[in-house]
């Protein structure tokens, strides 16, 4: 078969490579922006024997997940998403923690973000989802519904917004 028009072939490789030249990279704030999105139960829906809190993120350099060492650092000493305890106490929420001194002090659950770019990686714009996962619920008998406070750190110490979950019952 002998192509009639060898142009036209020339002329839409060539339309392809202006077309996807045009594609420009989604731009986010450098401060990581996140969303909550659900909230993963697994065994007895009523007593779990792990969860997970899903969260979504956007970020413009990419640079949320940390690596062993970074952890040195005193703000990711724990981690770098950390999620705040609050029980339902007669229709007000309270922060809650059954071994501090005074009995209204905060819980606040940290988990460390994997490393996502590798060093020397350059920086790229970046939105995807996190799984923190809770190997052993914190549930109290006494409390049928908790909710959390969330919020997230990148690796150039850029705060997060504040999420909160919805309520969630046992």
């Amino acid at each position: 078969m002998k192509l009639r028009n060898p142009y036209i072939i020339i002329f839409a490789v060539f339309a392809g490579i202006a077309v996807s030249s045009c594609i420009k990279k989604p731009t986010y704030p450098s401060e990581p922006v996140i969303e909550y999105k659900d909230f993963l139960r697994y065994g007895n829906s009523s007593d779990p024997d792990s969860v997970e809190l899903v969260v979504s993120f956007t970020d413009n350099e990419g640079d949320i997940g940390l690596e062993q060492g970074d952890t040195n650092n005193s703000i990711f000493k724990l981690g770098n998403i950390f999620m705040v305890f609050y029980y339902d106490s007669n229709g007000t929420w309270a922060a809650f923690d059954p071994n501090a001194a005074a009995p209204f002090d905060t819980m606040i659950i940290p988990y460390r973000v994997p490393l996502v770019l590798q060093e020397g990686d350059e920086s790229e714009p970046m939105k995807g989802l996190i799984y923190v996962k809770q190997k052993k619920p914190i549930k109290f008998s006494e409390h049928k519904k908790i909710m959390y406070k969330v919020y997230m750190y990148d690796k150039a110490m850029h705060k997060s917004n504040t999420v909160d979950t919805p309520p969630i019952e046992f």
